[in-house]
Parts: structure tokens; C-alpha cells; sequence
């Protein structure tokens, strides 16, 4: 037999070889001609780095695009090194001592930042604007409507009602509104203080919104005010009592929802010779600290009317 056959079938084939080829050819391997999946070349690294890179450019520019259409504050430096040039949700303005800057949103209003103060940004959106003023002063000029403009001081909320105001916030966090045009609420947890044109109010961490006063009422008075909202002072309610002139008979007002009935009824003794009593208004009634009673005195001193106060706090922001 030619050994060349068994290695590559060449030569001479040994015919018993050729009857074991026969024999065995239906148990041999059939060539399967189905192609075969093949799979991929590695990735180069560059090739992975460079998609990377264009994914982050690509969202750097999808994040820059949705920054600039975000609702946000207009701020544009008065004095000092400039800042921020919009301030949107979530972010805040510092000045030190030698910068001023003022914030100016379209439909709402604007709002200027005095040195050495801390503004942040709580919400914006068409029905709520509100900001937090940490410590420092601001002026704001409101021309959205009343109950859109809040600003959060650390013991009360300021509502704006349509007006001109400077607010203030001390680094014990006491604050201090001052109303030029219109009227500002204070308001903390039930607490309520409504501030008109020409008066002020303070409002205390841990206490809340104090009484207002107009802002030429005797010095007297005014101190009297400040000692029985920073300690229920109960001297001072005689003085407040005495020293109250016809003007300041919204300090009278106030002052009956924080005393207790037997000082209740004379604060409104003190009040009904300064204004004429609703016949739905009773002294039984106030001294019971009836709210409606309360609310219809509100309305007789010309300030305006509660109960666009009360629908705006029953559907208001919180």
C-alpha cells in the first residue's frame, strides 16, 4: 500500500482501505455551509473617548440651553464687583459691604439688595414668586398682583398685597418691615399682622409677627408695642392703651387678638371711641374673640377688606 493515500488520498489506493472508506463514509462529518455569525472587532479605546466626549458636549449644550429658558430674576449690579447675571430656583445673591445689586422679574416687580445682605430664591413660578431674605435689607416695588410676591424671613412670611416696601433682617434673625405704598401682611402659623402705608412691624424668631405701628405714633407707644410682643409685657398694655391715638387704632385692632379677655375688652372700649361699632359687632362677642366680629372692626378702619385676605389664604400658597 502507497503510505502517501492515508496522508493526503495521493498515490496508489490499497483496495482494503478503499472497502473501510466505503463502510464508513455515512458516519463521516458533513461540512456545514451555514455562515457563521461573525462577531465584532474590539472597540479602540480613542474610538470610546471620542463618543464620550461628544456626549458630554452634547448635554453640557442641552444644559446651558434649558438654564437660559428657566423662569428666573434679572440682576444687574448697582455698585461692587458683578455677580450673577440670573437667579433662578434653588439659588442665591450675596453682597458684601462695598456691592448693591437689583433684581428686576418682568411681570412681578423688582426688588433691590442692599450691602451685606443674603437673598435666595425659593420659588418661581406665575402664581407664587418667593424668596428668602436670610439677613441684610431689600427694597422691593410689587406690581404683580396681591399674593404672588412672598419673601420668608426667619420667623414670618411677607405677602405682598400691592406695594412699595423695605425689609429688613438682623443677624438675630429679628425683622423689620417698612411700608411706603400700599400694604404688607406678616404672617406665621396663624399669626397675623397687616401692615398699611406710612406704618411698620417687627416680627421675632420664636415669636413671630409683633404689632403694627404708624411710624409717627409717640415713642412711647411704639416702646410699649415692642416690649409686649418681645415679652408679653403686661405693663405695657395700659400704655398702649393710653398713648393710642385715632390713627393707631389698627395697633388697638391687633392687640385684641393677643390679650386675654379682661385686657380684650379694654382695648375695644379704648377702640369704639375712635370708630363706630358695627351693629353686628358686639363687645360680648369680641371678648369671646369671635373672628368675624374681629374681621368686621377690621373693615371699619378703612384699610380695606378681610375677606380678600382670607380667600387668598384658604387658596393661596402655604
Amino acid at each position: 500500500m502507497n503510505e502517501d493515500y492515508l496522508w493526503d488520498k495521493s498515490g496508489e489506493p490499497d483496495p482494503e482501505v478503499q472497502r473501510l472508506e466505503n463502510l464508513l463514509a455515512p458516519l463521516g462529518h458533513k461540512l456545514d455551509k451555514t455562515p457563521v455569525l461573525s462577531l465584532p472587532k474590539p472597540i479602540r479605546v480613542p474610538y470610546l473617548l471620542a463618543i464620550a466626549a461628544s456626549l458630554l458636549v452634547f448635554g453640557g449644550a442641552v444644559w446651558v440651553a434649558w438654564q437660559r429658558t428657566r423662569p428666573a430674576w434679572q440682576v444687574a449690579t448697582v455698585s461692587g464687583t458683578p455677580s450673577l447675571k440670573r437667579l433662578a430656583k434653588g439659588e442665591s445673591i450675596s453682597t458684601d459691604s462695598q456691592s448693591q445689586a437689583r433684581l428686576n422679574l418682568n411681570d412681578v416687580g423688582e426688588v433691590e439688595v442692599e450691602p451685606n445682605t443674603r437673598l435666595s430664591v425659593l420659588a418661581i413660578r406665575p402664581d407664587e414668586q418667593r424668596l428668602a431674605l436670610d439677613h441684610g435689607t431689600i427694597h422691593a416695588l410689587i406690581w404683580a398682583p396681591p399674593g404672588r410676591f412672598i419673601v420668608n424671613t426667619p420667623s414670618a412670611q411677607t405677602v405682598d398685597l400691592g406695594c412699595q416696601y423695605t425689609l429688613k433682617v438682623d443677624a438675630d434673625g429679628v425683622g423689620l418691615v417698612e411700608v411706603s405704598v400700599g400694604w404688607v401682611a406678616f404672617e406665621n402659623e396663624g399669626r397675623e399682622s397687616f401692615i398699611p402705608a406710612d406704618a411698620a412691624c417687627i416680627t421675632r424668631p420664636g415669636k413671630g409677627p409683633g404689632i403694627p405701628y404708624y411710624q409717627d405714633a409717640s415713642s412711647e407707644l411704639i416702646d410699649a408695642l415692642h416690649r409686649f410682643d418681645a415679652n408679653a409685657d403686661q405693663s405695657a398694655i395700659a400704655v398702649i392703651i393710653e398713648k393710642a391715638r385715632t390713627r393707631d387704632a389698627i395697633s388697638l385692632w391687633h392687640l385684641l387678638r393677643r390679650v386675654q379677655p379682661d385686657d380684650r375688652g379694654r382695648a375695644y372700649d379704648r377702640l369704639a371711641q375712635f370708630v363706630t361699632m358695627p351693629a353686628s359687632v358686639t363687645r360680648e362677642g369680641v371678648l369671646e374673640a369671635d373672628p368675624k366680629m374681629i374681621d368686621t372692626l377690621w373693615n371699619t378702619l378703612d384699610l380695606g377688606d378681610t375677606s380678600w385676605w382670607r380667600m387668598w389664604k384658604s387658596r393661596g400658597p402655604k
